[in-house]
């Protein structure tokens, strides 16, 4: 479960591949949505060929202001691969965007905050979970079920953290046993006192299942931290906006990409 254990966890049989999972988030603020959508095909389409690159999902707050991209990568190696391909359309991206923050959750290399220094992201280290291995794509291009995850991200701070520990086994035990639920990612921040939990599903089933199922964990679990905001990214339902409804979530809605 923890970066020290054995390649396999004895609680939930976590393998090492799924704990070097890397995953980058951007939050921004359009300065030209139709240049943002013409290079997000471009860059979408690239990354979807490209090695490693488990994920490249972006969504658009309600309001039409906001954009957040969500890429999740095998491990160092295929992040290092993406970042170097710099392309034009990348850059017709940035321009079509302003008011940034990029955030790298997983452990990342000296390599890689070598490359991302400029942009001055915010870094999490791996704490726990795991994000599930991606079948290799047996015929090219996006298919319609990758468009259907669904995203649960949340920031919060520890109360007591040996409890959180314990917490955070059972449920993601219970979680790498569900089919439907692809990952379950969590990060500290590097002063010990931030938990960033990310949670990734096939679908609104797969997420409302989950929460029905491990309803006893996650109460647990929330009696040792602070939750501080929770977005849900790509559920628009009425039944998942009520049983969240005691989180007071953000909601944002799918814009492009996919997750294998």
């Amino acid at each position: 479960m923890y970066k020290n254990n054995e390649a396999n966890s004895p609680e939930s049989g976590v393998r090492r591949a799924e704990m070097d999972r890397i995953f980058v988030t951007m939050d921004a603020t359009f300065r030209d949505e139709e240049r943002c959508r013409v290079a997000m095909e471009t860059i979408v389409s690239d990354a979807h060929a490209a090695y490693g690159v488990n994920s490249h999902f972006w969504f658009k707050s309600k309001d039409g202001k906001s954009l957040f991209v969500v890429e999740q990568y095998a491990d160092a190696r295929a992040l290092r691969m993406a970042v170097r391909r710099f392309t034009s359309a990348r850059v017709s991206f940035f321009r079509s965007i302003k008011d940034f923050k990029i955030s790298i959750y997983g452990d990342a290399t000296f390599g890689i905050k070598a490359m991302f220094s400029l942009m001055r992201p915010k870094h999490m280290n791996y704490y726990g979970g795991f994000a599930k291995a991606v079948a290799a794509a047996t015929e090219p291009g996006i298919k319609d079920f990758e468009r259907a995850r669904v995203f649960v991200a949340t920031n919060a701070t520890f109360n007591d953290e040996a409890k959180v520990k314990e917490a955070m086994v059972a449920l993601v035990e219970e979680a790498h046993a569900e089919a439907g639920t692809s990952s379950h990612f969590w990060t500290r921040g590097r002063d010990g006192k931030d938990l960033f939990v990310f949670e990734q599903y096939a679908d609104e089933k797969a997420l409302l299942d989950h929460l029905v199922a491990n309803s006893t964990s996650r109460a647990a679990l929330l009696e040792f931290i602070e939750v501080g905001d929770v977005t849900v990214y790509g559920a628009e339902s009425g039944e998942v906006e009520e049983i969240l409804s005691p989180l007071s979530p953000t909601y944002m809605t799918y814009y492009g990409g996919y997750s294998k």
